[in-house]
């Protein structure tokens, strides 16, 4: 894990509230507060875009639905539009934290089976590959506050970065779709969430998995959550019911 890590995203947080022109998508990894965020990368011509849910890993609920939709964001538009017909375009979804110096939690996507065993050094070398990339993304100008649209040196879908946290996560940063790693799906897929944590003297939550999937769709990200409503027990369905029609009746017999 990089000593510097923490430095280099405060360093991030500095810049972006003097510059007020980079995307002020400063708390992807904070100390506690890092945002849940959704990667698009078009593997052919190297770009992704880049999106902010404003959900922490705080307040992220596995059990709850959440949608989220950017389809007329600019920065997401002008990465629809630098797109051939054929190309491979992927997303995931990630937060990191840091609750102390010597922890981090990571929440991933994964379109392959995490595993059930992790060292402790590699969640440390994922949080810190992905604070590296927010600090490049947040140092992009861009008119957006929650999204950004990147190219060249700082996009997600390369192997030192996308590559390495598949690698550093899933054990496996072996392509599994065209151009994509074991994090990602083709838009339109379902991917599974996961939480792994650790301190420096061991791992604390091992790959484990939220109750919903995520998709990303038409410009818009959604968390469907596995947790089906309680049904309301038969006796209260009929008290209910009663209740009603004896409303019903009661109406009628004040306009008769």
């Amino acid at each position: 894990m990089s000593a510097d890590f923490g430095l280099k995203l405060l360093a991030g947080a500095v810049a972006l509230a003097i510059s007020g022109t980079a995307m002020a998508n400063t708390n992807l990894d904070g100390t506690s507060t890092g945002d849940v965020f959704v990667n698009i990368v078009d593997t052919t011509n190297n770009t992704s875009f880049v999106y902010d849910t404003g959900v922490s890993q705080a307040a992220f609920n596995g059990g709850t639905n959440y949608s989220f939709n950017f389809a007329s964001d600019p920065n997401y538009t002008a990465f629809l539009a630098a797109q051939g017909g054929t190309d491979n375009v992927n997303y995931s979804v990630f937060s990191a934290t840091k609750p102390s110096s010597s922890s981090e939690v990571v929440y991933f996507t994964s379109s392959v089976p995490a595993p059930t065993t992790q060292g402790s050094t590699q969640m440390a070398e994922a949080a810190a590959t992905l604070g590296g990339f927010v600090v490049g993304a947040n140092s992009i100008t861009t008119t957006s506050t929650n999204t950004v649209n990147l190219s060249g040196t700082f996009e997600f879908g390369t192997a030192l970065t996308e590559g390495a946290i598949a690698g550093y996560l899933i054990n496996n940063s072996n392509v599994n779709n065209a151009g994509g790693y074991a994090d990602d799906a083709a838009l339109g897929t379902a991917l599974a969430f996961y939480q792994d944590a650790a301190s420096r003297s061991g791992v604390t939550t091992n790959a484990a998995a939220f109750a919903g999937t995520w998709d990303v769709t038409g410009g818009v990200a959604t968390y469907t959550s596995g947790v089906s409503a309680v049904p309301l027990p038969t006796p209260l369905l009929l008290l209910l019911s009663g209740l009603g029609l004896m409303g019903v009746v009661t109406r009628r017999n004040r306009t008769a």
